[in-house]
């Protein structure tokens, strides 16, 4: 097994890390690295199994409850 998580989540500010951590706890994801960038407009995560790549809060979300359906 790998330590290797599933997803990264890059986040612009606190605020939006505050929202991913809820976002994973939500979902009941573990599998997930949150890390910080100034670069980004919002927020994008990048799901490693899929290798896809999701832009923007809500587009997360909608992504998420696809994927936890």
């Amino acid at each position: 097994m790998s330590d290797f998580p599933r997803f990264l989540f890059r986040v612009k500010d606190r605020q939006i890390e505050d929202e991913a951590r809820r976002m994973m706890d939500v979902y009941d994801i573990g599998d997930v690295e949150i890390r910080r960038d100034d670069t980004i407009a919002d927020a994008w995560l990048e799901d490693y199994k899929t290798m896809k790549t999701t832009y923007g809060l809500e587009e997360i979300q909608a992504y998420l409850d696809q994927l936890t359906k």
